[in-house]
């Protein structure tokens, strides 16, 4: 019994070969692509992704007919980091054979400082006669952070794409305010269904794995642990393959060796010594030729004499996608916004509804109007007999609160709603006697939180300090 060991790293392209005479059976050890981890904000890390699945088979029966037939190799690209910042994109995908690539991750909200999700990693496939027949699914992205929470990882195991073709990973879900987005799905013999975004300015979810295909007599199936491959004991395992992405960063690209067992070999006597016979020639008008396969005769049967090895060529047509399926993941919106109708006490002591406040009016308390707004939410709450976003700041007992955070908050459901919302020079809102901020980003909330009234007095130092931010940022 001769083995023919072949190994192979992430190049982006399709390996190819005809399965060479005198193969009995096959060893496989595959490693698909790890997530990437989610992006960072200002208050905290993103989500780590997940470990690339593992899977090993040894002793894997090649059939008559399938001698000579060809065989492909994929192996899963990682998916990278996610972004931070306003409207920081989301990781790429994780590559693999096409259709077998992971998910892009889901953008950041365009207002600061939110991350985005971690790419999906790419599943790392065996295919004869272009049917798949071993597949080590992708690892799912970690979700990016927003200020209110950290992204959660991406999970180990699957929630299979309802999407087609169901082995591409989700896209994770963009984010339209200043949340966290969500982490993408891997690639797998199904794959990974797509993380959501954070709700208002919460961080992501992470994304699920890609699912393996295990033939019946598998050895070995493992989806690994957090960051950790299943397979590290193995001789054939190589350091930072297949492991999950930290928050920011790539994760590790996967890893495939197929082992042939060659079921003979013609061997010839020189000078008392066995020598075996690898390649024979013969000569056709003057030129040799080489034969790549020799049989004979046992029995009415004919078996295979020796093989001359096996030679894999490199192709990128087929391989890889430029992103993933369509998400499945919630999105989130950011801002602090009221439904329709409801009343905002103005400076004269009238009262008008939030859709019609206009720019240059003259709010009480919040003096000139500068700025409105539309948007659409899935965070709606009722605080006494309001209906606001949840992160939407209101003064309680002295002191500056999300709604969410309140006791006296109540959330309606996670059913987009429209809303509306003004900035105004003095930046607050009076309605009902209830004192509310106007229209305030993430990194204000947070400022608020930390000086308490005196920031009203010189928001617009922090403001220009902000954007100061903004612009290292985006020339980091």
């Amino acid at each position: 019994m001769v083995a023919v060991v072949k190994t192979f790293n992430y190049t982006g392209t399709l390996q190819q070969a005809s399965i060479p005479p005198g193969t009995t059976s096959i060893d496989v050890y595959l490693w698909g692509g790890a997530g990437g981890g989610g992006g960072a904000d200002a208050g905290g890390p993103g989500g780590t992704g997940a470990a690339g699945h593992f899977l090993e088979h040894t002793g894997f029966a090649i059939s008559s007919a399938q001698i000579n037939t060809t065989m492909e190799i994929a192996v899963g690209g990682g998916g990278a980091g996610g972004g931070s910042g306003g409207g920081a994109p989301g990781g790429r995908n994780g590559k693999s054979k096409t259709g077998y690539s992971g998910g892009e991750g889901g953008n950041a909200g365009p207002n600061p400082y939110s991350g985005a999700g971690g790419g999906g990693g790419g599943a790392t496939v065996v295919l004869i006669n272009s049917v798949a027949q071993h597949i080590a699914g992708g690892g799912a992205g970690g979700a990016g952070a927003g200020a209110g929470s950290n992204g959660t990882a991406g999970a180990n195991t699957t929630s299979a794409t309802s999407n087609s073709p169901s082995t591409l990973g989700e896209n994770g879900k963009d984010h339209g305010g200043d949340g966290g987005g969500g982490g993408a799905g891997g690639g797998g013999f199904s794959g990974g269904k797509s993380g959501d975004a954070g709700s208002g300015d919460r961080g992501g979810t992470g994304g699920t794995s890609g699912l393996n295909l295990a033939q019946t007599g598998f050895t070995t199936s493992s989806v690994g642990s957090g960051v950790t491959p299943g397979g590290t004991g193995s001789a054939h395992y190589s350091s930072g393959v297949a492991v999950g992405g930290n928050p920011s960063n790539s994760g590790g690209d996967g890893k495939a060796v197929v082992i042939f067992n060659i079921g003979v070999q013609a061997n010839h006597k020189v000078s008392g010594t066995w020598k075996s016979i690898n390649a024979m020639y013969y000569k056709v008008s003057g030129t040799w030729k080489r034969i790549t396969a020799g049989y004979y005769k046992v029995g009415g049967v004919w078996k295979a004499l020796f093989n001359s090895g096996v030679d894999f060529i490199s192709t990128a047509a087929g391989f890889g996608d430029a992103q993933g399926s369509a998400s499945s993941g919630g999105g989130g919106s950011g801002g602090g916004c009221f439904i329709a109708g409801t009343m905002i006490t103005m400076a004269d002591g009238s009262f008008k509804a939030v859709e019609t406040v206009d720019i240059g009016d003259e709010v009480a308390v919040g003096g000139k109007v500068f700025a409105t707004g539309k948007f659409l939410i899935d965070n709606l709450y009722e605080y006494k007999g309001i209906q606001v976003s949840g992160t939407h700041m209101v003064k309680e007992d002295g002191k500056w609160t999300r709604v969410e955070n309140s006791t006296h908050g109540v959330s309606l459901g996670d059913d987009d709603a429209i809303v509306y919302v003004f900035g105004s020079e003095n930046r607050r809102i009076i309605i009902n006697g209830t004192e509310f901020t106007d229209y305030f980003e993430l990194s204000e909330q947070q400022e608020l939180a930390n000086h308490g009234e005196q920031f009203f007095s010189n928001w617009q130092d922090h403001d220009r300090q902000i954007h100061d931010k903004n612009v290292n940022i985006l020339n980091a």
